[in-house]
């Protein structure tokens, strides 16, 4: 005489009717067996059947390939009666039950996270920027350009137009002398409510503030330092480079957060970009140091300018 089948409760959802009816359910062999009570049971291929994940809480579901389903309202019987029929749970299940899997996870996750910052944004902003010609760059450097402009920030020139001829004539021999690395920048002098300042923008334009020249009383070699700066933003595309790694974390945040906040979504494309923005400073400076040095300038007009800042 066989023995009893091993039986658990559960609500039956044929996949027609809206409507559960109670049932019982066990294994006979490859196959599950379910008795609605209202005819023969029911044999379904184990393959056709996807068994719940063991959870803490909540009831357990069952679901057919047919469409059908089968709810267990009672947790922990369902978990004593798989392990007792030997449904054997996946590692994945096992590892999400287990404080110390999610531990490990969770530190593997943030050391991906900081080596795809530190590494893999880098990297995919050049092989970005390798696709992007330059005459881009020059588009919108010039679009930028006609922009603060026309919105009041820069208004004309108040130097002499001798001291321009001279300044520019001063960047233009200590170019030709650091060599032909050197980016070629359309150099803009321009009184502005900003004070003394001098800004790059992406294709070669230039802007020098008439509070800047003011600041270091004219002297040259601080304007040839700061103009080598600037132009190290140009060669490197440093522009272009933020836009592209803000472009990239925006969009990597966004998937990551969706639309559940705009605020976490937004602050790491921010500081991603503070950072990488101190990365082109420290760049453009040592290119300025540079070209100082090859023109017999001392690096330390730099620090004094600095200072007046």
């Amino acid at each position: 005489m066989s023995a009893s089948p091993d039986r658990l409760a559960a609500r039956y959802f044929d996949g027609e009717s809206a409507r559960p009816r109670d049932a019982a359910i066990w294994l006979d062999g490859d196959h599950l067996r379910i008795d609605a009570h209202d005819g023969a049971p029911d044999r379904v291929p184990l393959r056709h059947v996807q068994w719940p994940e063991r959870q803490r809480h909540g009831a357990r579901q069952a679901h057919l390939r047919d469409g059908g389903a089968l709810h267990f309202d009672d947790p922990l019987a369902f978990d004593t009666w798989a392990r007792r029929n030997g449904l054997g749970e996946s590692w994945v299940v096992k590892a999400q039950q287990s404080w110390r899997w999610t531990a490990w996870a969770t530190l593997a996750l943030l050391v991906l996270c900081g080596a795809l910052y530190a590494w893999g944004l880098p990297l995919g902003t050049r092989a970005v920027l390798a696709f992007v010609p330059h005459t881009f760059d020059k588009e919108l450097g010039e679009l930028v350009m006609r922009s603060v402009q026309s919105e009041g920030w820069l208004q004309p020139s108040q130097l002499p137009p001798e001291q321009q001829r001279r300044l520019r004539a001063a960047w233009s021999r200590a170019a030709a002398q650091a060599g032909p690395s050197v980016a070629r920048i359309e150099l803009h002098f321009h009184k502005s409510s900003i004070g003394p300042n001098a800004f790059a923008l992406p294709g070669g334009h230039v802007v020098l503030t008439d509070e800047m020249v003011e600041l270091v009383d004219g002297n040259e070699d601080m304007v040839v330092g700061v103009l080598a700066h600037e132009a190290a933003h140009v060669q490197h595309r440093h522009g272009m480079r933020m836009l592209v790694q803000a472009t990239l974390l925006g969009t990597v945040t966004s998937i990551a957060f969706g639309d559940f906040s705009s605020l976490f979504a937004a602050a790491p494309a921010l500081l991603g970009h503070l950072a990488y923005s101190r990365d082109h400073e420290r760049e453009a400076d040592g290119e300025a140091i540079a070209l100082l040095q090859a023109n017999g300038i001392p690096p330390s007009v730099m620090a004094t300018m600095f200072e007046r800042l």
